[in-house]
Protein backbone atom coordinates (compact mmCIF):
# COMPACT_ATOMS: atom_id res chain seq x y z
CA UNK A 1 0.00 0.00 0.00
CA UNK A 2 1.24 3.37 -0.83
CA UNK A 3 1.64 6.31 1.52
CA UNK A 4 -2.34 8.20 2.06
CA UNK A 5 -1.94 11.87 3.08
CA UNK A 6 -3.56 12.19 6.34
CA UNK A 7 -5.12 15.21 6.61
CA UNK A 8 -6.83 16.53 9.55
CA UNK A 9 -8.72 19.64 10.80
CA UNK A 10 -7.62 22.85 13.06
CA UNK A 11 -9.04 25.81 15.17
CA UNK A 12 -6.71 27.06 17.26
CA UNK A 13 -3.08 26.97 17.77
CA UNK A 14 -3.88 23.94 20.20
CA UNK A 15 -5.66 21.79 18.04
CA UNK A 16 -3.46 22.28 15.80
CA UNK A 17 -0.73 20.78 17.44
CA UNK A 18 -2.43 18.54 19.24
CA UNK A 19 -3.37 17.26 15.24
CA UNK A 20 0.36 17.31 14.50
CA UNK A 21 1.63 15.40 17.32
CA UNK A 22 -1.24 12.67 16.37
CA UNK A 23 0.60 12.35 12.72
CA UNK A 24 -1.69 14.78 10.31
CA UNK A 25 0.59 15.17 7.76
CA UNK A 26 -2.09 18.21 6.29
CA UNK A 27 -4.16 20.67 7.92
CA UNK A 28 -7.12 22.75 6.87
CA UNK A 29 -8.73 25.35 8.33
CA UNK A 30 -11.84 27.54 8.19
CA UNK A 31 -11.82 31.45 9.08
CA UNK A 32 -14.94 33.16 11.11
CA UNK A 33 -16.37 36.12 8.65
CA UNK A 34 -17.66 38.98 11.11
CA UNK A 35 -20.77 39.80 9.01
CA UNK A 36 -22.50 36.68 9.53
CA UNK A 37 -24.06 35.47 12.42
CA UNK A 38 -24.15 32.06 11.63
CA UNK A 39 -22.36 30.71 8.09
CA UNK A 40 -19.17 31.91 7.27
CA UNK A 41 -18.11 31.66 3.81
CA UNK A 42 -16.75 27.68 4.66
CA UNK A 43 -20.20 26.87 4.80
CA UNK A 44 -20.20 26.12 8.17
CA UNK A 45 -22.25 27.67 11.31
CA UNK A 46 -20.24 29.74 13.31
CA UNK A 47 -20.38 27.30 16.45
CA UNK A 48 -21.80 23.76 16.36
CA UNK A 49 -23.50 22.94 19.57
CA UNK A 50 -21.57 25.48 21.47
CA UNK A 51 -18.52 24.44 20.01
CA UNK A 52 -16.64 27.27 17.40
CA UNK A 53 -16.13 25.22 13.74
CA UNK A 54 -13.53 28.38 13.38
CA UNK A 55 -10.37 30.05 13.41
CA UNK A 56 -11.49 33.18 14.78
CA UNK A 57 -9.42 35.94 14.00
CA UNK A 58 -6.53 36.62 11.14
CA UNK A 59 -4.18 37.02 14.71
CA UNK A 60 -4.73 33.10 15.31
CA UNK A 61 -4.79 32.00 11.47
CA UNK A 62 -1.45 33.34 11.09
CA UNK A 63 0.20 31.58 13.80
CA UNK A 64 -1.09 28.64 12.78
CA UNK A 65 0.08 29.27 9.61
CA UNK A 66 3.57 30.08 11.03
CA UNK A 67 3.86 26.76 13.49
CA UNK A 68 2.80 24.52 10.34
CA UNK A 69 5.40 25.84 8.27
CA UNK A 70 8.27 25.25 10.52
CA UNK A 71 7.10 22.07 10.34
CA UNK A 72 6.56 21.83 6.82
CA UNK A 73 3.00 20.96 7.14
CA UNK A 74 0.35 22.59 4.04
CA UNK A 75 -2.38 24.56 5.14
CA UNK A 76 -5.38 23.99 3.73
CA UNK A 77 -8.18 27.35 3.67
CA UNK A 78 -11.54 26.25 3.47
CA UNK A 79 -13.56 28.80 0.93
CA UNK A 80 -16.40 25.98 0.31
CA UNK A 81 -19.45 28.17 0.98
CA UNK A 82 -22.03 26.00 -2.33
CA UNK A 83 -23.32 29.43 -3.96
CA UNK A 84 -22.06 33.02 -3.07
CA UNK A 85 -24.65 36.22 -3.45
CA UNK A 86 -23.81 38.63 -6.04
CA UNK A 87 -24.13 41.22 -3.43
CA UNK A 88 -20.91 39.21 -1.43
CA UNK A 89 -19.28 38.43 -3.65
CA UNK A 90 -16.51 41.20 -3.02
CA UNK A 91 -16.40 40.18 0.27
CA UNK A 92 -15.58 36.28 -0.31
CA UNK A 93 -12.61 37.46 -2.79
CA UNK A 94 -11.29 39.64 0.02
CA UNK A 95 -11.78 37.07 2.32
CA UNK A 96 -9.49 34.39 0.60
CA UNK A 97 -7.14 36.92 -0.17
CA UNK A 98 -6.31 37.99 3.30
CA UNK A 99 -5.71 34.10 3.85
CA UNK A 100 -3.48 33.67 0.69
CA UNK A 101 -1.64 36.98 1.92
CA UNK A 102 -0.88 34.84 5.55
CA UNK A 103 1.26 31.72 3.27
CA UNK A 104 -1.59 29.34 3.25
CA UNK A 105 -1.38 26.45 0.63
CA UNK A 106 -4.58 25.61 -0.75
CA UNK A 107 -7.88 26.92 -1.08
CA UNK A 108 -10.96 24.82 -1.14
CA UNK A 109 -14.26 25.43 -2.74
CA UNK A 110 -17.30 23.84 -4.05
CA UNK A 111 -18.68 25.34 -6.70
CA UNK A 112 -17.95 26.21 -10.44
CA UNK A 113 -18.65 29.56 -9.65
CA UNK A 114 -16.11 30.55 -6.62
CA UNK A 115 -13.98 28.73 -9.07
CA UNK A 116 -14.16 31.43 -11.77
CA UNK A 117 -14.52 34.24 -9.04
CA UNK A 118 -10.74 32.88 -7.61
CA UNK A 119 -9.43 32.64 -11.47
CA UNK A 120 -10.89 36.15 -12.61
CA UNK A 121 -9.20 38.23 -8.99
CA UNK A 122 -5.59 36.71 -9.98
CA UNK A 123 -6.04 34.31 -6.75
CA UNK A 124 -3.49 31.78 -8.44
CA UNK A 125 -3.16 28.69 -5.50
CA UNK A 126 -3.70 25.33 -5.90
CA UNK A 127 -7.55 24.88 -5.61
CA UNK A 128 -8.91 21.71 -3.62
CA UNK A 129 -12.99 20.80 -5.09
CA UNK A 130 -14.85 19.77 -2.11
CA UNK A 131 -17.55 17.36 -0.93
CA UNK A 132 -20.33 20.08 -2.72
CA UNK A 133 -18.52 20.07 -5.75
CA UNK A 134 -17.78 15.92 -5.33
CA UNK A 135 -17.57 14.86 -8.71
CA UNK A 136 -20.32 12.15 -9.93
CA UNK A 137 -18.96 10.57 -12.87
CA UNK A 138 -15.55 11.09 -15.69
CA UNK A 139 -16.67 13.87 -17.01
CA UNK A 140 -17.25 16.14 -14.29
CA UNK A 141 -13.85 15.11 -13.22
CA UNK A 142 -12.48 16.13 -16.47
CA UNK A 143 -14.15 19.50 -16.38
CA UNK A 144 -12.95 20.35 -12.84
CA UNK A 145 -9.48 19.34 -14.13
CA UNK A 146 -9.97 21.54 -17.65
CA UNK A 147 -10.79 24.32 -14.43
CA UNK A 148 -7.41 24.25 -12.86
CA UNK A 149 -7.93 22.20 -10.20
CA UNK A 150 -5.62 19.96 -8.74
CA UNK A 151 -7.45 17.79 -6.15
CA UNK A 152 -11.01 16.46 -5.95
CA UNK A 153 -13.06 15.07 -3.16
CA UNK A 154 -14.43 11.73 -3.87
CA UNK A 155 -18.21 10.97 -2.57
CA UNK A 156 -18.72 7.60 -0.87
CA UNK A 157 -21.15 6.47 -3.32
CA UNK A 158 -18.48 6.03 -6.23
CA UNK A 159 -17.64 2.68 -6.43
CA UNK A 160 -14.19 1.65 -7.02
CA UNK A 161 -14.18 0.38 -10.08
CA UNK A 162 -15.24 3.55 -11.23
CA UNK A 163 -12.47 5.51 -9.38
CA UNK A 164 -9.81 3.42 -10.68
CA UNK A 165 -10.30 5.00 -14.43
CA UNK A 166 -10.57 8.63 -12.78
CA UNK A 167 -6.91 7.76 -11.34
CA UNK A 168 -6.01 7.68 -15.24
CA UNK A 169 -7.22 11.65 -15.35
CA UNK A 170 -3.66 12.41 -12.81
CA UNK A 171 -5.56 14.35 -10.21
CA UNK A 172 -5.63 13.95 -6.40
CA UNK A 173 -8.42 12.22 -5.11
CA UNK A 174 -9.33 12.51 -1.20
CA UNK A 175 -12.56 11.29 0.77
CA UNK A 176 -13.45 11.45 4.00
CA UNK A 177 -12.25 8.80 6.70
CA UNK A 178 -14.25 9.58 9.76
CA UNK A 179 -17.90 10.36 10.62
CA UNK A 180 -20.23 11.81 8.07
CA UNK A 181 -24.05 12.51 7.43
CA UNK A 182 -25.80 11.29 4.29
CA UNK A 183 -24.65 9.06 1.39
CA UNK A 184 -22.37 11.90 0.08
CA UNK A 185 -20.14 13.52 2.02
CA UNK A 186 -21.33 17.40 3.08
CA UNK A 187 -24.39 16.44 2.20
CA UNK A 188 -28.15 15.47 3.74
CA UNK A 189 -31.26 14.31 3.07
CA UNK A 190 -33.27 15.54 6.12
CA UNK A 191 -32.88 19.00 7.64
CA UNK A 192 -31.09 19.85 10.92
CA UNK A 193 -29.65 22.18 13.17
CA UNK A 194 -26.36 21.55 15.21
CA UNK A 195 -27.49 24.19 17.62
CA UNK A 196 -31.20 24.39 17.70
CA UNK A 197 -32.58 20.77 19.06
CA UNK A 198 -36.05 21.57 17.82
CA UNK A 199 -35.20 21.26 14.20
CA UNK A 200 -34.57 18.01 13.18
CA UNK A 201 -33.80 14.79 15.15
CA UNK A 202 -30.01 14.62 14.06
CA UNK A 203 -28.48 12.48 11.48
CA UNK A 204 -27.75 9.13 13.57
CA UNK A 205 -31.62 9.24 14.63
CA UNK A 206 -33.59 6.24 14.29
CA UNK A 207 -36.90 7.33 12.01
CA UNK A 208 -40.26 5.46 12.34
CA UNK A 209 -41.68 5.03 8.72
CA UNK A 210 -45.31 4.53 8.52
CA UNK A 211 -47.32 3.95 4.77
CA UNK A 212 -50.11 5.55 3.29
CA UNK A 213 -52.32 2.46 4.63
CA UNK A 214 -51.63 2.85 8.39
CA UNK A 215 -48.71 0.15 8.42
CA UNK A 216 -45.81 1.02 10.52
CA UNK A 217 -42.22 -0.27 10.11
CA UNK A 218 -39.86 -0.56 13.39
CA UNK A 219 -37.50 2.53 13.96
CA UNK A 220 -34.43 2.27 11.56
CA UNK A 221 -31.74 4.35 10.78
CA UNK A 222 -32.52 5.65 7.17
CA UNK A 223 -29.28 8.75 6.49
CA UNK A 224 -26.86 6.08 7.53
CA UNK A 225 -24.36 5.78 4.64
CA UNK A 226 -22.32 2.77 6.22
CA UNK A 227 -19.22 4.90 5.62
CA UNK A 228 -18.37 5.50 9.17
CA UNK A 229 -14.87 4.65 9.07
CA UNK A 230 -13.17 3.44 6.13
CA UNK A 231 -10.53 1.72 8.06
CA UNK A 232 -10.55 -1.82 6.39
CA UNK A 233 -10.69 -0.87 3.17
CA UNK A 234 -7.63 2.04 3.00
CA UNK A 235 -5.50 -0.60 0.90
CA UNK A 236 -8.33 -0.89 -1.60
CA UNK A 237 -8.91 2.70 -1.63
CA UNK A 238 -5.28 3.32 -1.84
CA UNK A 239 -4.83 0.84 -4.83
CA UNK A 240 -8.01 2.71 -6.79
CA UNK A 241 -6.23 6.26 -6.69
CA UNK A 242 -7.06 7.75 -3.30
CA UNK A 243 -4.23 9.70 -2.47
CA UNK A 244 -5.70 10.64 1.10
CA UNK A 245 -7.52 10.28 3.85
CA UNK A 246 -9.75 13.76 5.24
CA UNK A 247 -11.10 13.64 8.63
CA UNK A 248 -13.98 16.11 9.50
CA UNK A 249 -14.17 17.25 13.27
CA UNK A 250 -13.86 21.11 13.15
CA UNK A 251 -16.26 22.03 16.12
CA UNK A 252 -14.74 18.74 18.07
CA UNK A 253 -15.52 19.19 21.75
CA UNK A 254 -12.43 17.41 23.00
CA UNK A 255 -9.32 17.93 20.26
CA UNK A 256 -7.47 15.27 22.36
CA UNK A 257 -10.51 13.01 21.05
CA UNK A 258 -9.89 13.89 17.88
CA UNK A 259 -5.99 13.36 17.58
CA UNK A 260 -6.84 9.79 19.15
CA UNK A 261 -8.54 8.95 15.71
CA UNK A 262 -6.14 10.88 13.87
CA UNK A 263 -3.63 8.84 15.13
CA UNK A 264 -5.56 5.38 14.91
CA UNK A 265 -5.52 6.33 11.16
CA UNK A 266 -1.60 7.19 11.07
CA UNK A 267 -0.99 3.44 12.23
CA UNK A 268 -3.27 2.04 10.25
CA UNK A 269 -1.82 3.72 7.04
CA UNK A 270 2.11 2.92 8.19
CA UNK A 271 0.57 -0.74 8.70
CA UNK A 272 -0.84 -0.71 5.32
CA UNK A 273 2.52 0.48 3.73
CA UNK A 274 3.77 -1.78 5.51
CA UNK A 275 1.69 -4.70 4.25
CA UNK A 276 0.30 -6.26 7.69
CA UNK A 277 -2.46 -7.75 6.96
CA UNK A 278 -6.80 -6.70 8.08
CA UNK A 279 -6.96 -9.93 11.03
CA UNK A 280 -3.52 -8.85 12.18
CA UNK A 281 -3.85 -5.03 12.44
CA UNK A 282 -7.28 -6.02 14.00
CA UNK A 283 -5.42 -7.91 16.98
CA UNK A 284 -3.21 -5.08 16.82
CA UNK A 285 -5.61 -2.55 17.79
CA UNK A 286 -7.56 -4.45 20.12
CA UNK A 287 -4.53 -4.66 22.10
CA UNK A 288 -2.46 -1.22 22.01
CA UNK A 289 -5.42 1.68 21.34
CA UNK A 290 -7.80 3.75 22.24
CA UNK A 291 -10.46 2.55 19.90
CA UNK A 292 -11.49 -0.43 21.69
CA UNK A 293 -11.37 1.37 24.76
CA UNK A 294 -13.39 3.86 23.74
CA UNK A 295 -16.01 1.46 22.86
CA UNK A 296 -15.73 2.47 18.82
CA UNK A 297 -16.35 -1.59 18.40
CA UNK A 298 -20.55 -1.28 19.36
CA UNK A 299 -20.63 2.33 17.07
CA UNK A 300 -18.95 0.65 13.96
CA UNK A 301 -19.42 -3.17 14.03
CA UNK A 302 -22.45 -4.23 16.88
CA UNK A 303 -24.55 -2.16 14.53
CA UNK A 304 -23.21 -3.54 10.92
CA UNK A 305 -22.06 -0.52 9.69
CA UNK A 306 -19.12 -1.58 8.44
CA UNK A 307 -19.42 -3.05 4.56
CA UNK A 308 -16.81 -5.80 5.29
CA UNK A 309 -18.45 -7.56 8.38
CA UNK A 310 -19.74 -10.24 6.02
CA UNK A 311 -15.65 -11.12 5.27
CA UNK A 312 -14.75 -13.88 7.96
CA UNK A 313 -11.76 -12.54 8.68
CA UNK A 314 -13.44 -9.57 10.65
CA UNK A 315 -16.43 -11.22 11.71
CA UNK A 316 -13.99 -13.20 13.80
CA UNK A 317 -13.30 -9.80 15.43
CA UNK A 318 -16.43 -8.86 16.50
Amino acid sequence: MKKLTLIAPARSKYMLNQMLDAGANEIYVGLKFPKFNQLSFDDRFQTIAGHSAHVRSLEELQSMIEIAKKKNIKINFMANAPYVPEALQDDYVRFVERAVSMGIDYITVSSIQTIKLLKKSGIGLPIVAGSSLGPTNIYMVRLLKEMGVFRITVPHCIKLEELKTWKEEGLEMITIGNFEKGSIPGSSRLWESPNHLEIGEGERTSYKIELPNGQKFRSITILDSSTDCNLCSLEALAEAGITGIKLIGREAPNPATLAAVVDLYRQWIEMGVEGIKLGEKIQIMEQEHLMWVMRWVPRFCEKNRCTYLDTPILAAYV
